[in-house]
């Protein structure tokens, strides 16, 4: 059968726009099919150090830089009821640099998926697929646009179509996360607190007792302000999104100092059970990216790096795939390895940071053996790349120091996990 198209990537996000570039830089026919007209809003606005390099491969680095994003050089993290707070700062010598950007995804999405047409992508927008049908020699797509429905032939499909997991809703599974089905309510703001010189662009997390805001200031005085809530604290509460996040400000006593005076200049936005994994993420003629492999709770803001390191990941595959005429998902295990490798690190972070016990020992950070330098390795994405022995042992020393913590509390009857809630 005829081809209209060597890879079909269903969604223009930071995952599929960055598939797309890399796989049109390297001679195959693109075609990215995404359903909502660019720019969208979308939540999601802060990058890791180890994005720079993925955006200076993709040759729009450049580009990003002459938007006008905010800096970023550090995250800052305050705990209410510990009373504690801490700034892991972005270090210099690293195979990145030592800062970042809070972006508006809007702007940022926009610039990644022009960049992917003008290296050779082709996009149709808005259109949906609206079914797929594999066979030994492909996939054949039904799309739906303006002008009506046809049918588009490709030889690879890649599932960009973030949270949305299109394969797995279809001919996959979907399995959540234990003990990370939290709920998310989030708006912008003006007015909001700012902090002077390179601090203005840190990311701030706000823990106190129902859950965790986080605090994005992005150019334009805009601030990007959610509220993650554990699924008890909703259960428990009546009312509309709106009344449920003014109320968790007001329990939250540093989120409420920094909008005081701050105006709302989004509707208020919501998102449930957000963390997900998916299965499988290879098989015969397609790999996902993104948030189509999994969504882990954003407190550590890895989604877009692990959209873009996914979709370079995966370009690199289907390249290969092309170069030899195997298509089979034996050919991807090593993809689905390598990525699953990657995030553990970040997954693992995640679910102790809802550890009363890990935070007593993430919140009063020491470099003794190097540990603060491993924890902001992995948090700027280094995961990705081969750790050194060093921060691998360092990072072990990490943890053995919180089980014993999580011992010692336990013998004293103050053991306490927040995953239960």
């Amino acid at each position: 059968m005829t081809h209209d198209t060597d890879v079909l990537i269903v969604g223009g996000g930071p995952g599929g726009s960055t598939t797309a570039t890399f796989l049109a830089r390297g001679g195959l026919d693109v075609t990215v099919v995404e359903r909502e007209v660019f720019p969208r809003f979308k939540v999601g606005e802060s990058l890791v150090p180890n994005c720079m390099p993925i955006l200076t491969r993709l040759g729009v680095l450049d580009k990003i830089k002459a938007h006008g994003f905010l800096d970023k050089f550090g995250v800052t993290f305050h705990d209410q009821e510990l009373e504690r707070e801490a700034t892991f700062t972005f270090r210099e010598g690293r195979p990145w640099p030592h800062f970042t950007f809070d972006v508006h995804r809007a702007e940022f999405d926009q610039v990644l998926l022009d960049h992917a047409v003008s290296e050779g992508a082709r996009v149709l927008q808005p259109a949906t697929v609206e079914k797929l049908v594999f066979d030994a020699d492909g996939v054949t797509a039904r799309l739906s646009d303006g002008d009506g429905e046809r049918t588009l032939r490709a030889r690879f499909l890649v599932d960009a179509s973030g949270r949305d997991a299109f394969l797995a809703s279809r001919q996959g599974r979907r399995e959540p996360m234990p003990g990370l089905g939290k709920v998310a309510i989030f708006a912008y703001f003006q007015g909001a607190k700012r902090w002077p010189g390179r601090e203005e662009g840190n990311v701030r997390i706000y823990i106190y007792p129902e859950g965790w805001f986080w605090y994005i200031p992005l150019a334009r005085d805009e601030t990007s302000v959610g509220c993650v809530l554990h699924a008890r604290t909703v259960r428990e509460r009546e009312g509309s999104p709106e009344d449920l996040f003014r109320a968790m400000v007001e329990r939250c006593d540093r989120v409420r100092e920094n909008l005081e005076g701050a105006r709302q200049v989004t509707p208020m936005y919501t998102a449930a059970n957000f963390s997900y994994a998916v299965e499988p993420i290879a098989g015969d003629r397609f790999l996902c990216v993104g948030d189509a492999v999994a969504f882990v709770d954003p407190i550590f803001s890895a989604g877009v790096f692990l959209a873009m390191a996914s979709g370079e990941m995966a370009a690199e595959e289907i390249l290969g795939a092309f170069r030899t005429n195997r298509f089979a998902a034996g050919r991807f295990a090593g993809y689905a390895r390598r990525l699953k490798r990657g995030m553990r690190p970040f997954t693992r972070f995640i679910t102790q940071f809802y550890d009363r016990q890990f935070l007593e020992i993430f919140m009063n950070p020491r470099d003794t053996f190097g540990l603060v330098d491993t924890v902001t390795f992995i948090l700027a994405g280094g995961a990705f790349r081969r750790i050194p022995l060093k921060k691998r042992l360092s990072l072990e020393l990490f943890f053995a120091i919180v089980r014993i913590n999580r011992r010692i509390r336990r013998r004293q009857g103050r053991a306490e996990s927040r995953l239960e809630y």
